[in-house]
């Protein structure tokens, strides 16, 4: 299936997870070099055949009898993080926090946004940003804020706040991720981590495959998720962004 190509030295493919009904919203995505996208895609290509999971992957579609081809994805994932082949950067926010009417403009999307920002600024943009040009690709979502007002509040921030004053964010866009094998991979990585910080992962009434598989990339990622990730740490991070009053 393979997907989009970065024309920029550096991607990162996101998507949100957890804005309806979850106490936690996490917004996160995979960055990784643009040399190395075409290594990932034969990775997942070769996934596909061995398991034969040819339809699109998501966590929404994770079942119980498919609970071993999606545990095989997950080692997958790790097998890459592990070596350094791809990256996984998040956001999590306590929905119980906002207050869209006080600084959203009573627009919730707005906060959703702001979430985007914050982690593709702080994460994306304030390491990969100072080495090279980037390159970001969301899942298909309807927004209130233009991708390039985003692009350019982003490369403000970038000189601002990190002496980067080449403008790294060059392009956003969006795709579908039926045909975007690092949205797809994205979706599930996030929807379990997703799971796992809601605790969904300790419920009876939860689907037991997504209980096994939330569990399992909580202990693989080797980090507690209501805790942040060290600084020093980039292959798996975790941040719980906390609000000023």
């Amino acid at each position: 299936m393979g997907g989009l190509l970065s024309p920029q030295d550096y991607a990162f493919f996101g998507d949100e997870t957890g804005i309806s009904h979850d106490r936690y919203t996490v917004v996160g995505g995979l960055c990784v070099h643009k040399n190395t996208i075409p290594v990932v895609h034969k990775n997942i290509a070769e996934y596909r055949d061995k398991y034969n999971m040819k339809a699109e992957l998501k966590w929404t579609k994770v079942s119980n009898q498919k609970v071993s081809e999606y545990t095989a994805l997950v080692e997958y994932f790790f097998a890459m993080n592990s070596t350094n082949l791809i990256q996984f950067h998040c956001v999590i926010f306590d929905n119980h926090k906002w207050n869209h009417r006080k600084y959203n403009d009573g627009d919730p999307d707005i906060g959703l946004s702001k979430l985007y920002y914050q982690l593709l600024h702080h994460k994306f943009g304030g390491y990969s940003g100072k080495v090279g040009s980037l390159f970001v690709c969301l899942d298909h979502r309807h927004s209130t804020t233009a991708h390039e007002t985003l692009r350019k509040m982003l490369n403000a921030a970038a000189a601002r706040d990190h002496g980067i004053t080449t403008e790294p964010f060059k392009q956003i866009v969006s795709a579908n991720s039926k045909s975007d094998d690092l949205l797809q991979l994205n979706d599930v990585i996030l929807g379990a981590v997703g799971a796992a910080k809601n605790g969904k992962h300790l419920l009876a009434s939860s689907r037991q495959s997504k209980r096994d598989l939330a569990a399992l990339v909580l202990k693989k990622s080797g980090l507690p998720f209501d805790v942040d990730t060290p600084r020093n740490v980039m292959r798996f991070v975790v941040w719980n962004f906390r609000p000023r009053n």
